[in-house]
């Protein structure tokens, strides 16, 4: 028994509300005729869903009931299922608030506070092949459902919850590759269409982790005039010292391309530019790590200032580190040395970075780093111990400035937006440490009045995509440049060292399915590989095939045996297709199916 819980973290008296129980076999063989017996005391049973008839290998499988309790308070669920321990859960079933059907979101009531907390936003959740990822780790499903991002009232709640709990702005993640841009929906769709965005500040992280030879003088002028045109006159953009804000990434990419000279004179250029346009100059920051050795390079090279997205694997022992876990707890005393560190070093200004926490299992399986028992209680005293280091040891100039990571990375297990399992109290944290002056804010779902849902469209699921009569990629997405329906077929263009192609959810029967045939064109010939995906475990090496693919400009039909891998097994839940590793190669795909011979 993986997860047993109401599927609402608000779950009001008087309303009915799902309570699910997720199951996994790890067993070889499938499990049949799986009974599962719930016992209630405080609240009733309306109705029970029909039980899996069967639980393959690796499967999750989900039972579900509707509840209801009459009055607020707790209540006590028991759940036995075949001869496992029973799993005895509370549930909280919070007062009805009886409010008045809404037309829109409610109006934000900022807190009142002293520091500037800004949180790194990743805008990769408008598409149900995203959200398909995070599916099964329920306890991370937001408040606001499996949204659509992009929508200006998603935004709108999301700003409501940041600005009332004390949060100043947020970092968005922003992707530029010689011109190419994708996952802009966040800044453009939502936040500049948000009828609140005038309360909430932004800036950009460039997440320029781009291939060898894609930094240059020209590009980064490029990106200058772009920023400049789209984003840096609006009136809520992040300043300090009058200058726009942009924090690099990966901050010594720009030297590895062209050399610590050269990037040194192009972001003097950069500022000019910024003056010129009269935005008032360029406030650099670079993504450091936890070290003191890079600074007086990083200053150099005309950074303002230092910071991190995250320092994950910060304080763990040798032991620890080839486990791939360690707890949540250590965290803090590793990011309290860092901190004190590069401040004493005194050779250029840190603003401080604060983990929400790490465990980045829906993006690359069971074996990847996870920092585990994280909690609002732990959160807090992180967010204390960076107040105090703001308030004692920040390097002038004084501005009470920190970043926090994330907003809403689901897949990297660091996200502090409200969510199944801990609620606002990730938010409350902040508010109680920078905001302690204002109320607690009335925690407030979109259900209670009356709006929402906001979740995504469902893709049909399918083992087979022809696109010759399609409109759209038919939930196909990916880091490819111009991806289109055209002339009968997927069509893009490969773009920096990785490009990927990733399918909407799938659940096809590994057995029934021992080949997947591709009839693809390409410019030139390239190398091909298909990862596939199992319930809870992302794509990994060990679970993927190569091939070749004619550079001939021809449609070919490519027939891939995937039953010989040992790894294809149980239940399919996604494809990843990496069309070779170069960039510029013109690809179109007619089609993509599940093959039984």
């Amino acid at each position: 028994m993986a997860y047993f819980a109401l599927a609402d973290a608000f779950a009001r008296a008087g309303r009915p509300v799902r309570l699910e129980a997720m199951v996994r076999n790890h067993g070889a063989e499938s499990a049949c005729g799986v009974k599962a017996k719930l016992k209630l005391a405080g609240a009733r049973l309306l109705k029970e869903e029909a039980a899996p008839s069967e639980i393959e290998y690796g499967q999750p499988a989900t039972f579900a009931w509707t509840v209801r309790a009459d009055s607020p308070g707790k209540a006590k669920a028991t759940l036995e299922i075949c001869d496992l321990p029973a799993m005895i859960k509370t549930l909280e079933f919070k007062r009805p608030l009886r409010l008045p059907k809404a037309a829109y979101v409610p109006k934000p009531k900022p807190a009142r506070s002293d520091y500037q907390v800004g949180v790194y936003y990743f805008p990769g959740w408008n598409t149900a092949t995203a959200w398909s990822r995070i599916k099964p780790y329920p306890e991370r499903q937001p408040l606001l459902g499996w949204y659509r991002e992009g929508d200006p009232e998603v935004a709108d709640w999301q700003i409501k919850w940041a600005v009332e709990h004390g949060i100043s702005f947020f970092l968005y993640d922003w992707y530029w590759n010689r011109g190419a841009r994708h996952l802009e929906h966040g800044l453009h769709d939502a936040l500049f269409k948000a009828r609140y965005q005038h309360l909430l500040k932004f800036c950009l992280l460039y997440a320029n982790h781009n291939p060898p030879g894609s930094h240059s003088a020209a590009d980064w002028e490029a990106i200058t005039r772009y920023w400049i045109e789209n984003y840096f006159r609006r009136p809520n953009y992040l300043r300090v010292e009058g200058k726009p804000v942009v924090v690099i990434f990966s901050s010594l990419n720009p030297s590895r391309d062209m050399g610590d000279g050269l990037v040194s004179q192009t972001f003097d250029r950069m500022r000019a530019m910024c003056r010129d346009a009269g935005v008032g100059g360029l406030y650099l920051v670079a993504c450091s790590p936890p070290t003191t050795a890079l600074l007086a390079r990083f200053k150099a090279l005309g950074y303002d200032a230092v910071t991190a997205y995250n320092w994950p694997s910060i304080n763990m022992t040798p032991a620890e580190k080839l486990a791939n876990r360690a707890p949540f707890a250590t965290c803090l005393e590793g990011f309290r040395a860092a901190w004190n560190d590069i401040a004493a070093a005194n050779i250029i200004k840190l603003i401080p970075p604060v983990c929400g926490g790490w465990d980045a299992r829906p993006w690359h399986g069971e074996a990847t780093l996870a920092r585990t028992g994280r909690t609002p209680a732990l959160f807090k005293q992180h967010l204390l111990d960076c107040k105090r280091f703001l308030d004692q040891q920040e390097q002038p100039p004084k501005l009470r400035m920190l970043f926090i990571e994330a907003w809403n990375e689901w897949g990297e297990g660091s996200y502090i937006e409200p969510h199944r399992e801990f609620g606002f109290g990730y938010l409350e944290a902040i508010r109680q440490v920078f905001a302690p002056r204002s109320p607690k804010p009335a925690e407030i779902v979109p259900a209670d009045i009356g709006l929402g849902p906001y979740d995504v469209a469902e893709t049909p699921l399918t083992t087979t995509w022809d696109f010759t009569q399609a409109a759209d990629p038919l939930g196909w997405t990916g880091n490819v440049g111009n991806l289109r329906i055209e002339a009968g077929a997927l069509r893009f263009v490969t773009q920096g060292r990785d490009p990927i192609l990733t399918s909407p959810p799938m659940n096809a029967r590994a057995s029934r399915f021992p080949f997947i045939v591709l009839r693809v064109q390409s410019s030139r010939d390239i190398g091909g590989q298909l990862f596939w995906t199992n319930p809870g475990v992302g794509a990994h090496e060990d679970a993927s095939v190569d091939f070749h693919i004619k550079g001939d400009g021809r449609f070919h039909d490519i027939k891939v045996r995937v039953a010989d891998n040992p790894r294809w097994r149980g239940f399919i839940t996604g494809l990843r297709f990496d069309p070779g590793s170069d960039e510029g190669v013109e690809v179109a795909v007619e089609a993509i199916r599940l093959s039984e011979k």
